[in-house]
């Protein structure tokens, strides 16, 4: 289980070092927020490979985490130019927000189905 504490000595990143444990908590819940959407799943504790995507997701959050970036998001632009004239918007399926983490979880994903009997839902026929 990720704590501030725990992403602070993992992460090499400024942004993530001088953040406040109490943003780091917010963080840390929002980014497992995403991935349950993500992964339309619950969220398990105890999976180091999922961990890594969490602490991933977090740490870019971490990096992007200033009113610029959370008020283009907001207004769902992806790119804009120095004039603010050009913008584009992209509206496709649940995401991260991460490309990186995303291409994580999907990983994730098919390990977990491969290991398991291919899905999360069991039906006894009686």
């Amino acid at each position: 289980m990720l704590t501030p504490e725990k992403v602070k000595q993992q992460s090499s990143t400024r942004a993530v070092q001088d953040m406040t444990p109490e943003r780091l908590s917010y963080l840390i819940s929002e980014a497992k927020i995403r991935i349950e959407l993500f992964t339309s799943r619950q969220f398990v504790e105890d999976d180091s490979r999922l961990e890594v995507a969490h602490f991933r997701l977090v740490e870019a959050m971490a990096l992007t985490d200033n009113d610029e970036t959370l008020g283009a998001e907001a207004r769902g632009i992806t790119t804009e130019s120095d004039q603010g004239y050009s913008w584009s918007v992209e509206r496709a399926s649940v995401t991260t927000g991460s490309a990186l983490v995303d291409s994580l979880l999907r990983q994730w994903m098919a390990f977990t189905a491969e290991a398991s009997d291919g899905g999360n839902v069991k039906a006894i026929l009686l």
